[in-house]
């Protein structure tokens, strides 16, 4: 086990965790909200449905509704 001191000293250089399937969705889906063209907009839409592949719809709606949230914040 490392000592708390050196656990606190490195923390800023700890990698942040992997992304989970949700938050790319929700991701590319506000990226593709935001896109500055319908090319673009269609590319983030294909990524959102890649990752989507394993949500469930309940899941699907819910990283819909969050994306929206964000964009109307």
């Amino acid at each position: 086990m490392m000592h708390p001191i050196f656990a606190q000293a490195l923390a800023p250089w700890t990698p942040p965790p992997a992304p989970t399937p949700t938050d790319l969705v929700t991701r590319a889906l506000i990226m593709g909200l935001t896109a500055p063209d319908a090319q673009r907009a269609q590319e983030c839409a294909d990524m959102a449905e890649h990752w989507a592949q394993g949500l469930t719809d309940a899941q699907v709606e819910a990283c819909k509704a969050e994306a929206m949230r964000y964009i109307w914040r």
